[in-house]
């Protein structure tokens, strides 16, 4: 089981963070579809073990207030709804996300273009996930 450094960047910061995580993928992944199943199935796992144990509200640090406000709304980020996040439906979203062209994903570097792309999960060392904006204003 390959584990792969993730990389998460959101162009609506206005700050240059990106998050690193290592995960594990299976080796039977296959293409850019079970790609993202087996990432939401991992993240949808992670946020409900983390909403159970109360890891989810915590303390803000100064750095983290200024960047909140920098991005226009300072928030724990905290399911105020008490419940788990749903996996068909994460999943369903993230498949729609990316075919949507919201959010981008790369492999070694490598613009990953459709949800039946073939990959090697096993070659792979690093994955980055952008989730773009849309800029202000009426598309019409």
């Amino acid at each position: 089981m390959p584990a792969i450094n993730v990389h998460v960047k959101s162009a609506a910061t206005k700050k240059n963070k990106i998050k690193t995580v290592t995960l594990p993928y299976d080796d039977g992944i296959t293409d850019v579809r079970g790609l993202i199943e087996a990432t939401v199935a991992w993240c949808v796992k992670d946020y409900n073990e983390r909403r159970e144990s109360g890891e989810l509200l915590t303390a803000l640090s100064l750095p983290e207030i200024e960047d909140k406000a920098s991005q226009g709304k300072i928030s724990f980020g905290v399911n105020y709804g008490n419940k788990d996040a749903d996996l068909s439906k994460a999943t369903a979203d993230a498949l729609e996300a990316f075919s949507d062209g919201i959010v981008v994903i790369f492999a070694d570097g490598r613009r990953l273009q459709s949800l039946d792309e073939p990959l090697e999960i096993k070659n792979i060392k690093e994955l980055t996930f952008i989730k773009l904006t849309m800029l202000a204003g009426r598309m019409w």
